[in-house]
């Protein structure tokens, strides 16, 4: 579980530096296409954790 939790917050951690990235410098047309996509990834990859652990959650409510 550690594990994830730590691969959750290094992905969202890379999330913020593209978002960062593309906000802040002026990239070449390739490059920002680029960081589009993973970031991209990256959102449905997180998107996927938070789901499964608020599944984790509503199975925990259940059984209280």
């Amino acid at each position: 579980m550690a594990e994830k939790k730590a691969d959750f917050e290094t992905r969202l951690k890379r999330l913020e530096e593209i978002v960062e990235k593309m906000e802040n410098e002026t990239l070449p047309l390739e490059e920002s296409i680029a960081l589009f996509e993973e970031g991209q990834k990256l959102i449905k990859n997180l998107a996927q954790d938070l789901e499964e652990a608020e599944k984790k959650i509503g199975q925990y409510k259940t059984v209280e």
